[in-house]
């Protein structure tokens, strides 16, 4: 498992947060440690889900990564 702290842009209230979270979390493989508003924190199987898939998961309900992540 890997774990990874995304900034991510967009979020300004729990409902942003719990579709963040629920967008992160329907990934395979993918534990989600804690998500504010700002900030998820995961922790993921590489064999099963990319950062490029995480990324993705958060673009696709509305909301932008802010920082270049490591791949």
């Amino acid at each position: 498992m890997r774990e990874i702290t995304l900034r991510i842009g967009g979020m300004s209230c729990s409902h942003c947060q719990q579709a963040v979270r629920g967008a992160l979390a329907d990934l395979p493989g993918v534990q989600v440690d804690t998500v504010t508003i700002g900030s998820a924190t995961v922790r993921f199987d590489p064999a099963k889900t990319s950062v490029d898939q995480l990324v993705a998961a958060i673009d696709d309900v509305g909301y932008e990564v802010l920082e270049p992540v490591p791949w």
